[in-house]
């Protein structure tokens, strides 16, 4: 049982975001999707979510073409997301942006996937244990909006995951997070991890994908460039080009910048660019 991306491609009018993607994620197993700025990162989730378009190819979960549904019934069938600017309901409740989770259909009533209706003391009670576990029954009651930032990052986490969706995508959880919540931030989606659960990360926080991956998938231009282990994507040269450029052009940018100080502070050092 998996989600599936078979041959998919996406353009926006001549530009060409993804071009010819074929990844399959299985249950069980944390996903990073990392490449350079403009990778297409931020695209394969929104594809997978519903808010693109597939311009070709097929994106399934399980037996169940997706790439042609709209919004609510792919999160009916068990596709849930984050986004990597925060969209909480800053007027409501954090208990309340928990509960309007369910809402997954335009029709009166909350319903379970495969059509079961829920009940408000069911919602409620799976609300309240979701609060209890991502920290956040203190403020149950609160205005998401009152929150300090970081939380506010965990009230988002917590809600992709209130409703147990089998497949989690994550679009830079750790956006704007100070290196104390990035580590909080990186064990709790670790302990996230399910048998029964897929999670797909976007994210530029190298250290963060590295530690908690057990795969990683490295895009360039819209196309596959590797995937393997945290470990073979740190080894690849193909990897290594693609962030910092090939070796003749890291000998140009150290030529131009030994002996000087910039206001941006760039410096070359061991094969590395810093800025």
């Amino acid at each position: 049982m998996a989600l599936t991306l078979e041959h998919v491609s996406k353009r926006f009018g001549s530009l060409v975001a993804i071009k010819d993607l074929s990844l399959t994620f299985e249950r069980g197993a944390i996903y990073s999707i990392i490449g350079p700025n403009g990778a297409g990162k931020s695209t394969v989730v929104n594809m997978v979510a519903g808010s693109y378009t597939v311009t070709s190819g097929v994106i399934r979960l399980d037996a169940h073409v997706v790439s042609s549904l709209a919004k609510h019934q792919i999160a009916r069938l068990g596709i849930s997301r984050t986004y990597q600017n925060l969209r909480l309901f800053d007027g409501m409740s954090v208990l309340e942006n928990l509960e309007v989770c369910f809402f997954t259909d335009s029709l009166p009533g909350l319903f379970r996937r495969g059509g079961h209706r829920m009940t408000k003391v069911e919602r409620l009670k799976r609300c309240h244990a979701c609060l209890h576990d991502f920290n956040l029954a203190d403020v149950a009651e609160n205005l998401a909006g009152d929150l300090p930032y970081g939380r506010q990052k965990v009230l988002e986490l917590a809600r992709a995951f209130v409703t147990d969706a089998p497949v989690v995508l994550l679009d830079e959880p750790a956006a704007g997070l100070n290196h104390t919540e990035t580590k909080e931030m990186a064990r709790r989606i670790a302990s996230l991890k399910r048998s029964d659960r897929a999670i797909i990360l976007v994210e530029h926080d190298m250290d963060l994908v590295m530690s908690i991956s057990d795969r990683v998938d490295v895009l360039n231009h819209g196309e596959l460039l590797y995937s393997g282990s945290p470990d073979a994507v740190r080894r690849n040269e193909k990897v290594q080009e693609a962030y910092l450029g090939t070796a003749a052009e890291l000998d140009i940018v150290r030529k131009l910048t030994e002996g000087r100080r910039t206001s941006g502070g760039i410096r070359a050092h061991a094969g590395v660019v810093r800025h």
